[in-house]
């Protein structure tokens, strides 16, 4: 697998503050967690349907969160792996994580999967609506759902705090795409997640979607084409919507000891100045690059590519829970 590693480094001056409270990323309860009755029973663990209200306009039906609980049927509190998903888009890379983790770990692991079936962005209003005025209502509304996505996750988080069978000193994360996004958000605001990784992700969101091309390529193509915005103003509009959702905001509060970033050297979507920011703002971590574009970064988590990814985001979280 063609790839390079940058071993974790010392930044100057770089000191590690636990974060606080957050007052702009304050929520409410809504209700309980659900557990209905395992749907399977594994050789390790229950796989479990999880639901429970959203704290906010989540996109999803009946404005619920969804997922899947591995929980071990092994006796004692365990450490448990949070699995966000890539919205709108392939369930295989976090099913893949979820379960193989699950069976890596031989019951000495819980694992919650996330599901995210509708897209944080609408992306075929986005791409089309003759109105402007409609087009920032729609973004705005995908910006919330990306709020709601990080308080349900925390949300959640105060619920394991509650459950006999997790250690709540080791529940880690991963987040993949505009996931290690928000699992970067999340880390920074949040000092309860002892470990993290950050799969072909970045900071400085705002340059994300002044770059990144695809679906969100033609979002801002639309945009500049129809609206008349310069580049400029489409960067500003996401700068100051971003608000408190952007990790860069956070520096001093990542254990780089606890964090491991896996980018793609070619990455046609997060730009070198975004994954050089996460890096950076992050404490420089261990940082693994591999030769691929933004979605081909995925084929390292399968048997074409020798599972290469999947091998170090386990044994990384072996370590470091």
């Amino acid at each position: 697998m063609a790839h390079y590693t940058r071993d974790q480094r010392t930044a100057d001056g770089y000191v590690y503050t636990p974060p606080v409270a957050n007052d702009d990323w304050e929520y409410t309860t809504n209700g309980p967690v659900e557990l209905a009755p395992p749907a399977r029973t594994l050789r390790h663990h229950e796989a479990i349907p999880l639901s429970f209200a959203s704290s906010g306009a989540n996109g999803h039906a009946q404005n619920r969160v969804e997922g899947l609980y591995l929980r071990s049927r092994l006796p004692g509190a365990k450490k448990l792996l949070i699995v966000l998903p890539i919205w709108g888009s392939s369930r295989y890379p976090p099913g893949r994580i979820a379960h193989g983790y699950a069976r890596h770990s031989r019951g000495d692991a819980h694992v919650i999967w996330l599901y995210g079936e509708p897209p944080l962005f609408q992306w075929q209003t986005l791409w089309s609506t003759p109105s402007e005025e409609e087009w920032i209502e729609v973004t705005e509304d995908s910006l919330e759902r990306y709020r709601a996505a990080v308080n349900d996750t925390r949300r959640l988080i105060d619920w394991l705090g509650t459950r006999e069978e997790v250690d709540p000193d080791r529940v880690a994360i991963i987040g993949f795409s505009m996931g290690a996004l928000a699992s970067a958000t999340i880390m920074g605001n949040d000092p309860r997640i002892a470990a993290g990784v950050y799969m072909v992700g970045g900071a400085m969101f705002a340059e994300v979607m002044a770059q990144c091309r695809g679906k969100a390529g033609r979002m801002r193509r639309h945009a500049l084409n129809t609206f008349g915005w310069s580049l400029d103003d489409y960067r500003r509009f996401f700068e100051e919507r971003m608000g408190a959702g952007e990790p860069m905001l956070y520096a001093g509060h990542y254990d780089p000891d606890r964090i491991l970033i896996i980018d793609a050297r070619f990455d046609d979507c997060i730009p070198p100045v975004s994954r050089e920011a996460l890096w950076e703002v992050t404490g420089y971590p261990e940082r693994i690059t591999m030769l691929y574009r933004h979605k081909g970064a995925f084929y390292s988590l399968t048997p074409l590519g020798f599972n290469f990814a999947r091998g170090i985001i386990y044994r990384f979280f072996d370590r470091a829970l």
